[in-house]
């Protein structure tokens, strides 16, 4: 008798549990997608820049739809966390002019440079400053690599690639074509400033930064957000910026040698910094404003753990009106991110439509993901749930208009036990678990979710992305391609009703509800694997 108790109890228990599931995927539905995507990325927003004009009924507007769904404030009554941000507006020279062995080469701001500087002082310059090649800006201990060897760099302005050393080699060295933190040009940035380098230009190449020229183009003379500081950014570097390819290659050669010597020379893993015999000047003039922008966030209080959380991020922000293309100067965001902000709210939703959960969820919409992951990194400094407390992130970040998907793209796949209650959701809905196709962008540390992953927090990163039903694999790739490419930070990046298939997102929405449902209705505390680099912070935070 007790057997057959005990049965029919987690018969019972698992009947509850699928009905909630199937309650909470039929709150789903794509017109309600349709209208959060179509709202948000309109002309009216005017690309949803933080702290411009707009942001007012940008952040209105989803905490409008928290309430609607019937999420509770989480903070302390408010569906607003405040974000004070520093904006900084920089007007370039027309020119970045290197004195070399075989003369000055006079390089043109947006055609061959971009540079901007977050350090509060209205006027900016670089007057003969040594250039000095670093290699990749690295320091890595547990790689062996020191890509500054104790050079004094005071003063001075340091030339380095992108990515990593691996990057496009046979050598697994760091981590081959997986981009680590290390490849990331904010960090090259960080590590330029602890040297006390004035400059740091890195060089551009489209494969190892993940998108062409165009893109950096497009952040040329634009008003750029930081975190307030207390010091004014007096440790970062004055100049902080990129140059092209081809002006890499002009100024390569009027030292004697090709870009592609430089390249090996760089990848070798006894680099030595190099003293170039050039002298860079140039200027800056940089106006400020501070103020606050907002997250925004609603909850659903959980039943059994409530001091117990699992985190839905996806930023409401874009780049606001930019440099224009073809006469159009909006960047309105659709893909990126106003896809994600509608699938967060429809998860919320589905939830609504059930029991609450036993662990606790919060839905966090952040600002200024695009200046850095600004909103995020300010919530892990500041969370309503301790990090010991979060036991994952789901995140996701450039929703594609391709309808359904036979696959989920893990973005960071093999971090985490993450990885399997995704797989386990996947099989369900008969799809199958796939690598990002571009590890070399480093996309795991470029969205909200990171801020987590740096404070111990497992996280997903996960939609259907390379395998769309409807054109398959091969094609879904070139269409992925040609978005990177052309629309990513364009003014193309658009909403068209008639022609873009919203139906992988619905379906990706449902995926990620039941992951969350299985966490939240869980005692289980997902782990890092034994292999990443992550892991030690979870254990810390977890003592």
């Amino acid at each position: 008798m007790n057997n057959i108790l005990i049965l029919l109890s987690i018969v019972l228990a698992f009947s509850c549990t699928s009905a909630n599931k199937n309650s909470g995927e039929s709150a789903i539905q794509y017109k309600n997608i349709e209208k959060h995507i179509s709202e948000l990325s309109s002309d009216r927003y005017l690309g949803r820049m933080p702290m411009s004009s707009t942001e007012g009924i940008t952040v209105d507007y989803i905490a409008g739809q928290m309430k609607e769904i019937g999420l509770e404030p989480a903070n302390n009554g408010s569906y607003f966390q405040n974000v004070p941000l520093l904006a900084v507006h920089t007007k370039l020279s027309n020119t970045l002019d290197f004195e070399t062995p075989k003369g000055q080469l006079k390089f043109q701001k947006l055609t061959d440079y971009v540079t901007f500087s977050r350090k509060m002082d209205t006027l900016q310059t670089l007057d003969q400053s040594e250039l000095i090649f670093a290699g990749f800006g690295i320091t890595a201990p547990e790689y062996n690599r020191d890509d500054f060897q104790g050079m004094d760099l005071k003063g001075k302005t340091i030339l380095v690639f992108v990515n990593d050393p691996g990057y496009g080699t046979t050598d697994p060295y760091f981590k081959g074509n997986t981009m680590t933190y290390y490849g990331r040009w904010t960090y090259k940035f960080e590590e330029a400033a602890r040297r006390g380098a004035k400059g740091c230009l890195i060089i551009h190449e489209t494969g190892p930064a993940g998108y062409p020229w165009q893109v950096v183009r497009n952040n040329g003379e634009s008003t750029k957000l930081y975190l307030k500081p207390d010091n004014g950014y007096q440790d970062r570097c004055a100049f902080e910026g990129w140059i092209s390819k081809t002006a890499a290659e002009q100024l390569f050669a009027a030292c004697g040698m090709s870009f592609e010597q430089a390249k090996k020379m760089a990848v070798q893993k006894d680099f030595k910094p190099l003293s170039l015999p050039v002298k860079v000047s140039g200027w800056m003039k940089s106006s400020f404003k501070t103020n606050n922008s907002r997250n925004v966030c609603g909850m659903i209080r959980g039943s059994k753990h409530p001091d117990e959380v699992i985190v839905y991020t996806a930023h409401w922000d874009h780049l606001g009106v930019g440099t224009p293309v073809n006469n159009d100067s909006i960047y309105n965001g659709a893909t990126d991110n106003a896809s994600a902000v509608a699938w967060m709210l429809e998860i919320a939703r589905g939830f609504k439509n059930g029991p609450a959960p036993e662990r606790s969820l919060l839905f966090l919409s952040v600002t200024s993901e695009e200046s850095g992951l600004l909103g995020s990194t300010y919530y892990t400094e500041h969370p309503f749930f301790p990090m010991s407390k979060t036991v994952a992130c789901i995140n996701t970040d450039v929703m594609l208009f391709l309808g359904k998907f036979k696959d989920v793209t893990l973005t960071g796949i093999g971090q985490s036990e993450l990885d399997q209650w995704v797989k386990k959701t996947a099989e369900k809905q008969g799809r199958y678990i796939a690598p990002d196709p571009n590890p070399e962008n480093g996309m795991f540390f470029r969205s909200d979710q990171f801020p987590f992953v740096k404070n111990g927090v497992p996280a997903i990163y996960a939609k259907g992305y390379i395998d769309a039903e409807k054109y398959g694999k091969e094609e879904t790739l070139k269409i992925l391609d040609n978005y990177w490419k052309k629309i990513y930070h364009s003014p193309f990046d658009e909403f068209n009703a008639k022609t873009d298939d919203l139906n992988g997102i619905v379906e990706d929405a449902k995926l990620l509800f039941e992951v969350g449902t299985d966490l939240a209705n869980s005692e289980a505390w997902p782990a890092w694997n034994k292999d990443s680099e992550f892991k030690a912070a979870r254990e810390s935070s977890r003592k």
